[in-house]
């Protein structure tokens, strides 16, 4: 008799515990299909996912115990086995969900200091003319590199910036840092850096703002005072929230804990893609700005 109060004490204790930790990896997923409120912040359609996951946790339970133990592997088989997530997998879950988290105790930090220089003219002349974003052989580096990361179910739940994520990713992984002639600011045309994936700021910054453009993007050039880089439009301020957490998802391991940095312009939103920084919208190397060369209307 105390044998079997003790076997059915084990199996409620095992029935809770698996209720409890199948919510957060179910609502991870569930947060990739169910679409977000758009009235409400980002983190609390999270929270609302999770929610939905306790409520389904319970009512499997409260209809057979035994489901809650299927509805575990379930979840489990779909995370290794179900061609439908293709490479999510454990580490992904735990990115989800450390994003999540850190986003939602984390604030994003907006620099808006512009100090506007004399003497960037020219050099917005040769900028503009160093870009190539229809160029053909840019547009086929730019498409095969913006698919080469992040999995389709990403795609799905952040839109296109994921393809801008997975091309900073890879030129960003593969630039290696070659100074200038001596005496000359050379500025390499993209179709000469993506055979080298070599070079300074400039060459750096026109290649990712020609390649980003190449694939339908809005990109933008910033002079600093010893810097150039490129910065992406990821939509208006109030997309901040989606695209920091897309950000923390995708970059765990460069984020960390570190903030989202950006330029809000008339309400646009707009994040770095620097090569200093490990991840998009990064630290700034330079928070000071020259100038800005925009390319939507040239």
């Amino acid at each position: 008799m105390t044998q079997l109060f003790k076997l059915s004490n084990l199996t409620t204790f095992l029935v809770r515990f698996i209720q409890i930790i199948i919510v957060f990896p179910m609502a991870v997923l569930i947060s990739f299909y169910l679409p977000p409120i758009s009235f409400i912040d980002y983190e609390l359609n999270f929270l609302l996912c999770v929610i939905l996951a306790a409520i389904v946790s319970v009512i499997v339970t409260s209809i057979n115990k035994k489901l809650i133990l299927l509805t575990f592997v379930g979840i489990m088989g779909a995370m290794f086995f179900n061609s439908t997530f293709d490479d999510y997998t454990v580490e992904n879950l735990y990115a989800d969900y450390n994003a999540m988290l850190v986003n939602m105790t984390s604030n994003s930090s907006k620099v808006s200091y512009f100090k506007p220089v004399k003497g960037t003219y020219f050099q917005e002349r040769r900028v503009k003319s160093a870009m190539q974003p229809t160029h053909p052989a840019v547009r086929s580096f730019a498409v095969e590199h913006s698919t080469r990361y992040f999995h389709d179910e990403y795609y799905r739940k952040y839109g296109k910036m994921v393809r801008y994520f997975s091309l900073f990713k890879h030129v960003r992984n593969s630039w290696r840092y070659v100074n200038d002639p001596l005496g000359l600011d050379y500025y390499s045309p993209p179709t000469e850096s993506i055979k080298l994936l070599a070079g300074d700021c400039d060459d750096y910054a026109i290649l990712m703002a020609s390649s980003i453009m190449a694939i339908g993007g809005e990109a933008r050039i910033v002079i600093s005072p010893n810097h150039m880089y490129t910065e992406v439009k990821m939509g208006t301020v109030e997309d901040l929230d989606k695209v920091s957490y897309a950000v923390r998802s995708l970059f765990p391991d460069e984020v960390t804990g570190g903030k989202i940095h950006f330029h809000e312009t008339n309400g646009e939103l707009w994040i770095n893609f620097d090569y200093t920084a490990g991840y998009p919208g990064g630290p700034f190397l330079e928070p000071e700005l020259y100038s800005v060369i925009n390319f939507t209307n040239s």
